[in-house]
Protein backbone atom coordinates (compact mmCIF):
# COMPACT_ATOMS: atom_id res chain seq x y z
CA UNK A 1 0.00 0.00 0.00
CA UNK A 2 1.05 2.92 -0.76
CA UNK A 3 1.23 6.26 1.86
CA UNK A 4 2.15 9.92 1.69
CA UNK A 5 2.30 12.58 3.83
CA UNK A 6 1.92 16.09 3.67
CA UNK A 7 3.09 18.76 6.06
CA UNK A 8 0.21 21.36 4.77
CA UNK A 9 0.95 25.29 5.03
CA UNK A 10 -1.85 28.29 4.31
CA UNK A 11 0.79 30.95 3.27
CA UNK A 12 0.58 32.54 0.26
CA UNK A 13 3.78 31.23 -1.19
CA UNK A 14 3.79 27.39 0.87
CA UNK A 15 6.32 25.91 -1.40
CA UNK A 16 8.90 25.60 1.20
CA UNK A 17 6.50 25.24 4.01
CA UNK A 18 4.58 22.04 2.64
CA UNK A 19 6.84 19.00 2.45
CA UNK A 20 5.38 15.66 0.81
CA UNK A 21 6.97 12.04 1.86
CA UNK A 22 6.01 9.33 0.07
CA UNK A 23 6.44 5.72 1.48
CA UNK A 24 5.60 2.25 1.02
CA UNK A 25 3.76 -0.43 3.82
CA UNK A 26 4.32 -3.77 2.72
CA UNK A 27 4.76 -6.96 5.20
CA UNK A 28 5.06 -5.70 8.63
CA UNK A 29 7.97 -2.55 7.31
CA UNK A 30 7.38 1.34 5.97
CA UNK A 31 10.22 2.20 3.28
CA UNK A 32 9.89 5.82 3.31
CA UNK A 33 11.18 6.58 -0.44
CA UNK A 34 11.07 10.40 -0.56
CA UNK A 35 10.66 14.22 1.01
CA UNK A 36 10.69 16.70 -1.00
CA UNK A 37 9.42 20.43 -0.34
CA UNK A 38 6.42 21.49 -2.73
CA UNK A 39 8.68 23.64 -4.26
CA UNK A 40 11.61 21.17 -5.40
CA UNK A 41 8.68 18.56 -6.08
CA UNK A 42 6.19 20.82 -8.08
CA UNK A 43 8.71 23.86 -9.24
CA UNK A 44 6.19 26.27 -8.12
CA UNK A 45 5.85 28.07 -4.88
CA UNK A 46 2.78 30.33 -5.09
CA UNK A 47 -0.44 29.27 -3.04
CA UNK A 48 -2.79 28.25 -6.22
CA UNK A 49 -0.15 26.29 -8.16
CA UNK A 50 0.95 24.45 -5.45
CA UNK A 51 -2.69 23.20 -3.67
CA UNK A 52 -3.47 22.72 -7.64
CA UNK A 53 -0.61 20.68 -8.06
CA UNK A 54 -1.24 19.14 -4.48
CA UNK A 55 -4.80 18.01 -5.90
CA UNK A 56 -3.31 16.37 -8.98
CA UNK A 57 -1.65 14.40 -6.85
CA UNK A 58 -3.87 13.14 -4.51
CA UNK A 59 -6.73 12.64 -7.20
CA UNK A 60 -4.11 10.82 -9.57
CA UNK A 61 -1.77 8.25 -7.66
CA UNK A 62 -3.70 5.55 -5.54
CA UNK A 63 -3.01 5.00 -1.74
CA UNK A 64 -3.64 7.11 1.36
CA UNK A 65 -2.56 10.33 2.05
CA UNK A 66 -2.49 11.90 5.42
CA UNK A 67 -2.52 15.44 5.46
CA UNK A 68 -1.59 17.85 8.83
CA UNK A 69 -4.39 20.34 8.10
CA UNK A 70 -8.09 20.49 10.44
CA UNK A 71 -10.94 18.44 8.19
CA UNK A 72 -13.64 20.66 9.84
CA UNK A 73 -15.00 23.06 12.34
CA UNK A 74 -16.37 21.77 15.81
CA UNK A 75 -19.84 20.36 15.19
CA UNK A 76 -21.54 23.56 17.70
CA UNK A 77 -20.51 26.33 15.01
CA UNK A 78 -22.42 24.69 12.14
CA UNK A 79 -25.53 25.78 10.84
CA UNK A 80 -28.83 24.26 12.34
CA UNK A 81 -29.48 20.37 9.84
CA UNK A 82 -25.80 20.35 8.87
CA UNK A 83 -25.74 16.42 9.50
CA UNK A 84 -22.84 15.18 7.66
CA UNK A 85 -19.50 15.72 7.26
CA UNK A 86 -19.73 16.13 3.43
CA UNK A 87 -22.30 18.97 4.09
CA UNK A 88 -19.98 20.59 6.63
CA UNK A 89 -17.05 21.14 4.60
CA UNK A 90 -19.74 22.12 1.52
CA UNK A 91 -20.93 24.50 4.18
CA UNK A 92 -17.38 26.31 4.78
CA UNK A 93 -16.41 26.32 1.37
CA UNK A 94 -19.22 28.42 -0.25
CA UNK A 95 -19.48 30.39 2.89
CA UNK A 96 -15.48 31.41 3.62
CA UNK A 97 -13.34 32.81 0.99
CA UNK A 98 -10.72 35.14 3.67
CA UNK A 99 -9.21 33.62 6.30
CA UNK A 100 -9.70 36.47 8.06
CA UNK A 101 -13.28 36.86 8.25
CA UNK A 102 -13.92 33.22 8.27
CA UNK A 103 -11.76 33.28 11.74
CA UNK A 104 -14.05 36.15 13.12
CA UNK A 105 -17.45 34.91 12.26
CA UNK A 106 -16.52 31.82 13.78
CA UNK A 107 -15.53 33.65 17.28
CA UNK A 108 -18.84 35.42 17.07
CA UNK A 109 -20.67 32.29 16.66
CA UNK A 110 -19.24 30.65 20.03
CA UNK A 111 -19.47 34.39 21.66
CA UNK A 112 -22.96 33.70 21.03
CA UNK A 113 -22.77 30.73 22.84
CA UNK A 114 -22.54 31.86 25.79
CA UNK A 115 -19.51 28.74 26.14
CA UNK A 116 -16.06 29.46 28.04
CA UNK A 117 -13.32 30.49 25.40
CA UNK A 118 -14.20 31.99 21.59
CA UNK A 119 -11.78 29.08 19.58
CA UNK A 120 -13.27 26.28 20.32
CA UNK A 121 -12.14 22.55 19.78
CA UNK A 122 -13.31 19.96 18.02
CA UNK A 123 -14.11 16.43 19.86
CA UNK A 124 -10.91 14.86 17.96
CA UNK A 125 -9.01 18.48 18.87
CA UNK A 126 -9.72 17.67 22.70
CA UNK A 127 -8.77 14.01 22.33
CA UNK A 128 -5.11 14.67 20.63
CA UNK A 129 -4.19 18.03 22.31
CA UNK A 130 -4.68 19.82 18.84
CA UNK A 131 -5.18 23.46 18.56
CA UNK A 132 -8.70 24.94 17.40
CA UNK A 133 -9.74 25.24 13.91
CA UNK A 134 -9.82 28.65 13.80
CA UNK A 135 -7.14 29.46 16.41
CA UNK A 136 -3.85 32.31 15.22
CA UNK A 137 -1.98 29.48 14.46
CA UNK A 138 -4.34 27.14 12.29
CA UNK A 139 -6.93 29.64 10.67
CA UNK A 140 -5.54 29.91 7.09
CA UNK A 141 -4.28 26.34 6.72
CA UNK A 142 -8.25 25.64 7.61
CA UNK A 143 -9.59 27.49 4.93
CA UNK A 144 -7.30 26.51 1.99
CA UNK A 145 -7.19 22.78 3.01
CA UNK A 146 -10.71 22.45 3.25
CA UNK A 147 -12.13 24.75 0.63
CA UNK A 148 -8.91 24.52 -2.34
CA UNK A 149 -7.91 20.66 -1.44
CA UNK A 150 -10.83 18.15 -0.39
CA UNK A 151 -13.51 20.09 -1.26
CA UNK A 152 -12.82 19.60 -4.97
CA UNK A 153 -11.50 16.36 -4.30
CA UNK A 154 -14.84 15.29 -2.47
CA UNK A 155 -17.07 17.27 -5.20
CA UNK A 156 -15.57 15.41 -7.36
CA UNK A 157 -16.06 11.95 -5.83
CA UNK A 158 -12.12 11.70 -6.35
CA UNK A 159 -11.40 10.19 -2.87
CA UNK A 160 -12.72 8.77 -0.23
CA UNK A 161 -12.38 10.36 3.36
CA UNK A 162 -12.34 7.64 6.33
CA UNK A 163 -13.49 7.39 9.13
CA UNK A 164 -16.31 9.46 7.51
CA UNK A 165 -16.14 7.16 4.50
CA UNK A 166 -15.74 3.67 3.67
CA UNK A 167 -11.93 3.31 2.54
CA UNK A 168 -11.17 2.76 -1.72
CA UNK A 169 -8.62 3.01 -3.99
CA UNK A 170 -7.62 6.59 -2.90
CA UNK A 171 -7.91 7.61 0.45
CA UNK A 172 -6.83 11.72 2.55
CA UNK A 173 -6.86 11.20 6.17
CA UNK A 174 -6.32 14.21 8.97
CA UNK A 175 -3.50 13.25 11.01
CA UNK A 176 -1.32 15.46 13.29
CA UNK A 177 2.10 15.13 14.07
CA UNK A 178 2.54 16.27 17.56
CA UNK A 179 0.18 14.18 19.07
CA UNK A 180 1.95 11.47 16.70
CA UNK A 181 5.51 12.23 18.59
CA UNK A 182 3.57 12.22 21.77
CA UNK A 183 2.02 8.93 21.37
CA UNK A 184 5.18 7.72 20.79
CA UNK A 185 7.00 9.08 23.70
CA UNK A 186 9.41 11.34 21.91
CA UNK A 187 10.28 14.81 21.51
CA UNK A 188 7.12 16.88 20.40
CA UNK A 189 8.14 20.45 21.01
CA UNK A 190 11.12 22.76 20.12
CA UNK A 191 13.11 20.96 17.02
CA UNK A 192 11.69 23.65 14.82
CA UNK A 193 14.60 25.92 15.19
CA UNK A 194 17.69 26.41 13.79
CA UNK A 195 20.05 25.69 16.84
CA UNK A 196 21.96 23.00 17.03
CA UNK A 197 19.66 21.93 20.32
CA UNK A 198 16.97 21.63 18.05
CA UNK A 199 18.80 19.82 15.54
CA UNK A 200 20.03 17.10 18.29
CA UNK A 201 16.10 16.78 18.66
CA UNK A 202 15.37 16.52 15.36
CA UNK A 203 17.97 13.40 15.44
CA UNK A 204 16.18 11.79 18.59
CA UNK A 205 13.14 12.19 16.88
CA UNK A 206 14.73 10.15 13.85
CA UNK A 207 15.95 7.87 15.67
CA UNK A 208 12.84 6.98 17.55
CA UNK A 209 10.96 6.50 14.48
CA UNK A 210 13.34 4.24 12.90
CA UNK A 211 13.69 1.65 16.48
CA UNK A 212 12.54 -1.70 15.82
CA UNK A 213 8.55 -2.14 16.26
CA UNK A 214 8.12 1.52 17.60
CA UNK A 215 5.25 1.42 15.57
CA UNK A 216 2.87 -1.72 14.60
CA UNK A 217 5.77 -1.85 11.92
CA UNK A 218 9.54 -1.06 11.01
CA UNK A 219 10.39 2.19 9.58
CA UNK A 220 13.46 2.67 6.67
CA UNK A 221 14.66 5.59 6.11
CA UNK A 222 17.16 5.99 4.00
CA UNK A 223 20.10 8.53 4.93
CA UNK A 224 19.89 10.62 2.56
CA UNK A 225 16.64 11.59 4.09
CA UNK A 226 17.95 11.51 7.27
CA UNK A 227 20.02 14.23 6.67
CA UNK A 228 17.17 16.12 5.22
CA UNK A 229 14.69 15.76 7.57
CA UNK A 230 17.42 16.96 10.42
CA UNK A 231 18.97 19.83 8.02
CA UNK A 232 15.68 21.33 7.78
CA UNK A 233 15.45 23.55 10.24
CA UNK A 234 11.60 24.21 10.11
CA UNK A 235 10.72 20.59 10.60
CA UNK A 236 8.15 20.65 8.34
CA UNK A 237 10.49 17.56 6.14
CA UNK A 238 10.40 15.54 9.62
CA UNK A 239 6.66 16.21 9.98
CA UNK A 240 6.15 14.96 6.65
CA UNK A 241 7.73 12.27 7.90
CA UNK A 242 6.13 11.77 10.91
CA UNK A 243 2.93 12.09 8.43
CA UNK A 244 3.40 9.36 6.43
CA UNK A 245 4.11 7.50 10.22
CA UNK A 246 0.45 8.24 11.18
CA UNK A 247 -1.23 7.61 7.82
CA UNK A 248 1.12 4.19 7.56
CA UNK A 249 -0.56 3.22 10.73
CA UNK A 250 -4.13 3.67 10.02
CA UNK A 251 -4.05 2.16 7.11
CA UNK A 252 -2.40 -0.69 9.25
CA UNK A 253 -5.04 -0.86 11.70
CA UNK A 254 -7.98 -1.12 9.11
CA UNK A 255 -9.02 3.03 9.48
CA UNK A 256 -10.57 2.26 12.58
CA UNK A 257 -10.36 5.93 14.68
CA UNK A 258 -8.07 6.00 17.41
CA UNK A 259 -10.09 8.27 19.64
CA UNK A 260 -13.82 8.94 19.99
CA UNK A 261 -15.27 11.75 17.09
CA UNK A 262 -18.07 13.57 15.63
CA UNK A 263 -18.34 12.76 12.48
CA UNK A 264 -19.72 15.84 11.30
CA UNK A 265 -16.36 17.59 12.12
CA UNK A 266 -13.72 14.71 11.16
CA UNK A 267 -11.45 12.80 12.64
CA UNK A 268 -7.62 13.05 13.49
CA UNK A 269 -5.15 9.86 13.20
CA UNK A 270 -2.43 9.68 15.37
Amino acid sequence: MHVRGVDFSGSARPGTDIWITEAELEEGRLSISSCRSAADRFDCSARGPVLRELRSVLRGDPGTTGLDVSFGIPARLLPEGTDTWGDAIEWFSTTFDDAGAMRRTLKDRARALSVEGVELKRRTDAAVGANSPYSFITYYQTLYGIRDVLVPLVRADALAVPPMDAPRDRNAIEIYPAGTLRRLETVATTYKDDTEAARRRRERIVERLSEPAADAFDVEIPPSIERTVTDDPGGDALDSVVAAVATARAVANGFEPPTPFDDREGCIYV
